[in-house]
């Protein structure tokens, strides 16, 4: 699942390795997806290494043992790190980046999404069977699933990462792991913030 909202998310600026926390809607959101896990079995709960995504998974689970693992950080936005949306937009290179965001690592010491899928899946296919949940980040968690069902990353009009679809701040996603490969049983599943 995607980590709760911070206020940078609420600012439009784009945070990939940078280290930020979770903001007030960002702590309530995990809290109410808490109460929406609680009586399961969480199995085994991993979380990134980034701060947004652990103090998630402690709201959320606060009885789980937690595994920190940096394979689940977000894509790394290169000198995009900290800068707003309307930045980007008005810089030459997003354009070029932009081109093959799939193979082309982001401007200024980035990662391309290629690398951030292979590094999630590298994390999921070690996993040993059983219930795992994880906490990761919206792109990091939309690259994995390009990569495992080999959706396409092409740029969005209006939108600033190459994904048609959205994931909500602690929406869930599912997926199975059987003899024959992947299979995604729910997408940003995100019951528990409607009011």
């Amino acid at each position: 699942m995607r980590h709760g909202a911070t206020d940078w998310n609420g600012a439009g600026r784009w945070q990939g390795w940078t280290d930020t926390p979770l903001g007030e809607v960002g702590e309530e959101q995990a809290r109410r997806l808490g109460q929406r896990l609680a009586g399961g079995n969480p199995g085994t709960v991993y979380a990134s290494d980034l701060r947004r995504a652990a103090e998630t998974a402690r709201l959320a689970l606060p009885a789980a043992d937690l595994t920190l693992d940096a394979r689940l950080r977000e894509l790394h936005f290169g000198r995009y790190e900290g800068a707003t949306t309307v930045d980007v937009l008005h810089d030459p290179d997003y354009a070029a980046w932009q081109r093959d965001p799939w193979r082309l690592p982001a401007p200024g010491g980035g990662e391309s999404l290629a690398a951030v899928a292979a590094r999630l899946r590298a994390w999921a296919e070690e996993l040993p069977g059983g219930t795992v949940t994880a906490f990761t980040h919206g792109a990091a968690l939309r690259a994995l699933l390009c990569g495992l069902f080999g959706w396409p990353a092409t740029p969005q009009r209006g939108y600033v990462l190459p994904f048609p679809y959205r994931h909500a701040h602690t929406g869930l996603t599912r997926l199975e792991r059987g003899a024959a490969g992947w299979t995604l049983l729910t997408y940003n599943d995100h019951a528990h913030l409607e009011d």
